[in-house]
């Protein structure tokens, strides 16, 4: 089942092009263009996994409503065609719905960190090599943001999002930490590409993500394989503010890889707390 988790991506997409190929073909051979119906649902898949790669578009709502209307409109048209479209059409809204209500389902923590405790201590190693730990984020509010890498354009629209807010964050007096299991040499990259004074961190063989417990088994689709760990492991994508004194005030860890909170919630939180604008 790991297994089939980490291709699903790339074999649904080549599948896709596939069935998008076919349909169009029968439908020229056949002179049947309602055949091209049945085709709809695979397009829409394709085109926003395609979208999602070139980070054209990040859809952070929890249901992609796009996506099935126009799975249910192929289904629908396809019946003009006859029940063999029909059941093209129907795989079609069956891959849909796996992505996004199996695939990117994520483990739930068993023991997650909680408002009003300490964070948790557990080990990171900084991108000059040194290993340090969490100790280092309580000295001074942070927002810790724990990614899955360089590979998943969610977690750089997090960073992208977070680097827009750094001027606000830093009025505030609130320092940022990003971690991630990828390899050193990725959060290296990472921390050149965003010109910010952000502490970039390694979760070393995914030491502090099973502190928390916030391992996602075989998260890593098997193309990424050079940006995660060796057995394909990686981090459920998850958030924790602190204060001053290294409580926690927020953490939020999502259950679905699509869904982070929105870019002013940080903020929002932050005020609640008491923390702002020096």
């Amino acid at each position: 089942m790991q297994l089939i988790k980490r291709i699903y991506g790339e074999a649904t997409a080549a599948l896709a092009v596939l069935v998008i190929a076919l349909v169009v073909v029968r439908a020229i051979v056949e002179s049947q263009p309602w055949w091209l119906a049945a085709a709809l649902p695979w397009a829409a898949y394709a085109l926003y996994l395609a979208l999602l790669m070139t980070r054209l578009v990040i859809v952070q709502r929890r249901h992609p409503w796009v996506q099935l209307s126009i799975a249910v409109v192929g289904i629908a048209v396809s019946v003009l065609a006859g029940p063999f479209a029909v059941l093209v059409a129907a795989l079609g809204l069956a891959v849909i719905l796996g992505y996004n209500y199996w695939y990117s389902v994520q483990h739930v923590s068993t023991k997650p960190v909680r408002v009003d405790e300490p964070l948790p201590l557990f080990p990171l190693t900084t991108v000059d090599g040194d290993v340090v730990d969490s100790s280092l984020l309580t000295h001074q509010p942070h927002v810790i943001m724990f990614i899955r890498g360089n590979w998943c354009p969610f977690c750089m629209a997090q960073v992208a999002q977070i680097a827009d807010q750094y001027r606000e964050l830093d009025r505030r007096g609130v320092a940022v930490a990003i971690i991630s299991p990828q390899k050193p040499e990725d959060t290296v990259e990472l921390s050149q590409r965003f010109d910010i004074p952000v502490s970039f961190y390694i979760d070393a063989d995914g030491a502090a993500a099973a502190v928390l417990d916030l391992v996602q088994s075989g998260g890593t689709p098997v193309m990424f394989s050079a940006g995660g760990q060796a057995n394909g492991d990686t981090v459920v994508p998850t958030v924790i503010i602190t204060d001053h004194t290294g409580t926690v005030l927020w953490a939020e860890q999502t259950d679905n890889h699509r869904v982070r909170p929105e870019p002013t919630t940080f903020l929002d939180v932050l005020d609640q707390h008491g923390i702002r604008a020096r």
